[in-house]
């Protein structure tokens, strides 16, 4: 009876990640347009604040991602149950690139990325011991496992063009109000949530102006000798996936990403 009733759960499961899939594939592939966030937000990876509220979805990544705002932060909402792409985050983390000059280029511009996490390919060490008898239960253990590894070890944040944050690498326990998280949903998608002050990206709510957004994964980089990069095969949430040469995923024209109290 249990297996039948556990059957049931999984099958319900890919029945809901099935229908949102189709929902999101009639997103736009990038945001273009301004919103407000649909209010009090606290970073914990987890996104039921924003009502499964996303603007935009890339394709060939399956990630679904949302910018917006409120008179105080700047937020990046992210998603994706798609294995590689999950694996890639894990091993180099999103990437956001902010211009707020409106020029369509990295050079000059704000980026934060996470999770920067230490050893990804770590994560699963130790376990395959614990489960001789692979089994879907076994499994299933396995992935909880190292999801709640990967949670606690993506405590680090990279950050470039920041006048006022001397190092490049700081904790999500920080004193800049740059707050990160990840968490993974009951579909075993990966969630991600930032916010970073207006201020830091020299943006006012009060004074709306136009920027030039980037999102980027970066893999894991390897170096093998003789001073090339290869594919690597990197264990990540229990999955054995090739990230190699940092993958760009979509770089964005300028933007009506306006600013300001009366702007949805």
């Amino acid at each position: 009876m249990r297996r039948l009733y556990t059957i049931g759960i999984l099958v319900l499961l890919v029945a809901k990640v099935f229908a949102q899939e189709v929902n999101y594939k009639k997103l736009e592939s990038v945001q273009a347009a301004s919103l407000r966030t649909p209010g009090p937000i606290k970073i914990d990876g987890k996104l039921g604040e924003w009502n499964n509220n996303f603007q935009a979805y890339n394709r060939s990544t399956r990630l679904i991602y949302t910018l917006s705002n409120d008179d105080k932060n700047l937020y990046l909402i992210a998603k994706s149950n798609d294995f590689t792409t999950v694996a890639k985050i894990i091993s180099g983390g999103i990437c956001l690139a902010i211009n707020t000059d409106g020029k369509k280029k990295e050079q000059d511009s704000y980026s934060i990325t996470f999770p920067v996490i230490e050893n990804p390919q770590r994560l699963a060490g130790g376990l395959s011991n614990r489960f001789e008898n692979r089994n879907a239960a076994a499994d299933t253990e396995l992935m909880r496992t190292v999801r709640q590894r990967t949670i606690l070890a993506a405590k680090t944040i990279k950050v470039l063009g920041f006048k006022d944050i001397t190092d490049t690498v700081i904790s999500i326990y920080n004193e800049h109000s740059i707050k990160t998280a990840i968490n993974f949903d009951e579909t075993g998608a990966m969630t991600f949530e930032l916010s970073v002050p207006l201020k830091s990206l020299n943006l006012n709510a009060d004074k709306p102006k136009e920027f030039a957004y980037n999102l980027k994964l970066n893999g894991l980089q390897l170096n093998f000798g003789g001073g090339g990069l290869r594919a690597a095969a990197v264990v990540a949430a229990g999955l054995v996936v090739v990230a190699g040469v940092t993958r760009l995923i979509f770089w964005t024209c300028l933007h009506q990403a306006i600013f300001g109290p009366s702007t949805l």
